[in-house]
């Protein structure tokens, strides 16, 4: 771990250097993404401008409702992330997500290409964040005896490398995408599947990767993260069913369903002769 960079007299936290960086990727990602569905520019720039602004309030908002603790003693806390560092990835990546609606609905983009473009440039920006939360130790796996098990800054004995998990996870995701986006252009798909895809694909894999976290945020049996991926992976699921072209391809089966119990029912009450003898 190495939560502190030194260069010569001046010393730096490797979580904000890297996420920095995250956010450079991130925001030129989605700048190329948005240009090739000839979006302009300037409503390009207001919508990072803004999504990084109020992503970045609410994430830290989400962190101080999650850790009380932490602020009781003096409430000034809250703005000075030098002296209690921690932003919530999910309440910045949900806070985010409503600015992106909002605006779109405002500069009249069609919501499938942002979603499109955050497929295609989230993943690099989260592999570099979780190269900080490794480094810094943001957040801690539960003790492990496995070998490829890590110590982290503040914690007792090994644990699970769960920053590592990630990026694997993060990486598959990517080749899932890589391919599907082959298809969607073979097949002509609607835009917006593959960001839909993205979003269900991540909610399950960080869903699954959530249960070797050291937490103590639960809300009844599952840690609050988990409950905020859950949703995410519902509505995944119901914009796929309606937008990947499930329903379409299931209304045929609904319909012969239908005309079956139809049948049935009509037939139920067709009066039956007496037996003759």
């Amino acid at each position: 771990m190495l939560p502190v960079i030194t260069f010569g007299s001046f010393h730096f936290f490797s979580s904000g250097i890297f996420l920095v960086l995250a956010w450079i990727i991130w925001s030129f990602l989605f700048w190329k993404s948005l240009v090739a569905f000839a979006v302009e520019e300037e409503k390009i720039f207001d919508m990072t401008f803004y999504a990084t602004l109020v992503g970045v309030l609410g994430g830290r908002l989400s962190f101080v409702l999650l850790h009380p603790e932490l602020f009781r003693d003096s409430w000034l806390k809250i703005p000075a992330l030098w002296i209690v560092p921690g932003i919530s990835l999910y309440g910045t990546l949900v806070s985010a997500i409503v600015v992106f609606v909002f605006l779109c609905r405002a500069y009249k983009i069609r919501i499938a290409y942002v979603l499109d473009a955050l497929a295609q440039s989230l993943p690099y920006a989260m592999i570099i964040g979780q190269v900080s939360s490794l480094l810094s130790g943001s957040d801690v796996g539960l003790p492990s005896s496995l070998s490829w098990s890590v110590r982290y800054v503040g914690a007792v004995g090994v644990r699970h490398p769960v920053q590592l998990y990630s990026i694997v996870g993060l990486l598959v995701i990517l080749c899932v995408l890589s391919f599907l986006s082959g298809r969607a252009i073979k097949k002509q798909w609607a835009y917006g599947v593959i960001g839909i895809w993205f979003f269900l694909l991540y909610s399950l894999i960080f869903f699954c990767i959530e249960f070797f976290k050291d937490s103590s945020v639960y809300w009844s049996l599952l840690r609050v993260n988990q409950w905020v991926l859950l949703l995410l992976f519902g509505q995944a699921c119901g914009a796929l069913y309606v937008r990947g072209g499930i329903r379409e391809s299931l209304r045929p089966f609904f319909s012969m369903m239908r005309q079956a119990v139809m049948k049935f029912k009509g037939g139920s009450h067709e009066p039956t002769e007496p037996t003759r003898y």
